[in-house]
């Protein structure tokens, strides 16, 4: 959900993005100064504790087969057929008159595409389909790891454990975030590209493998409690600093001072955010329960589906003249609305599948 409403606000804060609106505000920019330190890294921590619950359970070629059905499938369907309509809204939007059907034609069989300016253009990319690539190539490699040396988890978790317990829970991942933001960051900077996203690669690296070591370990996880104010303390302090350094996201290169301060402030925001959000989830939600069962079935449809859905609804609005700040909210909400009547059709869809196709007793 909270994916949602930072997507929505890249229409309107002053980065780039497939599709602007003509009031953009800086205003917005807060919704990425404080989401988007964290918000990744939590996910690839999230990932890598059900990682390592599940390697404790299954072989590591039976995980690694479960989820590259789990991750492929999905991407790959989104590449065929959710990518194209991003690309025609962008591409309208940019000023050109190309209807839905030539830029899926042009983008199925790699033609390059006419711009305004009289450059050709071929669109290749994820878009927000990275992360499925980025968690299947993560867990093959660790995956690969454990089936070459079983011994490789245990050993990792002996060596990795007293720096996430106690207080250094907080500490020794901070000083991590902060030396790859200091030092990787500025020559490797984030792409989105596999090949070259060697920054990210880092960090979310490291936040799947701590996931992993915490995962079934009870005093990570008491630690983590225990931090709980500190980090929430630190996480406030870090939200407002940014916003004081960078009250408006600069268009040109800040300064090297400002830079290097939002660096460290970001890296220290990245990990205690994540220790406050666990740590107060761990308080307050002590067991499953059938909302917690019914999202965690659902949010790989979310995820995939609300980028596409979301530049859709914003584009119609733009060609009424009505993507004023004002609709921010009404497109996060239809996104979501969407998003959960496409998932209640794919729950009825495969019951109906399942009883076609069930083999029928002798």
């Amino acid at each position: 959900m909270l994916l949602i409403v930072y997507h929505v606000s890249l229409i309107y804060n002053s980065r780039e993005f497939l599709l602007k609106a003509p009031d953009s505000s800086s205003a917005f920019d807060v919704i990425h100064l404080w989401t988007h330190p964290w918000r990744m890294t939590l996910l690839f921590f999230i990932s890598g504790a059900v990682t390592g619950i599940l390697l404790g359970k299954h072989s590591p070629g039976m995980l690694r087969s479960v989820r590259t059905r789990q991750l492929l499938m999905p991407f790959l369907a989104g590449m065929l057929f959710l990518l194209p309509p991003q690309l025609y809204v962008c591409l309208n939007a940019m000023g050109m008159d190309i209807s839905l059907s030539k830029v899926f034609w042009d983008y199925l069989t790699l033609t390059p595409v006419s711009l305004p300016d009289g450059g050709q253009a071929l669109f290749i990319g994820m878009q927000h389909l990275w992360y499925l690539v980025y968690l299947w190539s993560y867990t093959v490699i660790v995956t690969l790891a454990v089936a070459a040396w079983p011994s490789l988890l245990p050993a990792m978790g002996d060596r990795l454990a007293p720096w996430l317990r106690g207080k250094w829970v907080l500490i020794a991942p901070v000083l991590l975030f902060v030396g790859l933001r200091l030092v990787l960051r500025p020559v490797f900077p984030p792409t989105l590209d596999f090949v070259t996203d060697w920054y990210s690669h880092a960090a979310y690296m490291a936040a799947f493998l701590m996931g992993i070591v915490m995962a079934t370990r009870d005093d990570c996880w008491d630690a983590v409690v225990n931090m709980r104010k500190p980090a929430l303390i630190l996480t406030v302090a870090c939200a407002l600093a940014l916003v004081l350094l960078f009250p408006v996201l600069p268009s040109t290169d800040p300064e090297m001072w400002r830079l290097s301060a939002g660096r460290m402030l970001g890296g220290a925001f990245q990990w205690c955010a994540i220790v406050a959000v666990l740590g107060y989830a761990r308080i307050l939600c002590r067991s499953e329960n059938a909302v917690i069962r019914y999202l965690n079935r659902a949010v790989l449809t979310y995820y995939v589906l609300h980028q596409t859905i979301m530049l859709l609804i914003a584009y119609e609005l733009d060609r009424m003249g009505l993507l004023s700040a004002s609709a921010f909210i009404p497109i996060a909400l239809a996104t979501l609305a969407i998003c959960a009547v496409a998932y209640e059709l794919k729950l009825r869809l495969e019951t109906v599948a399942k009883t076609i196709f069930r083999p029928h007793a002798a």
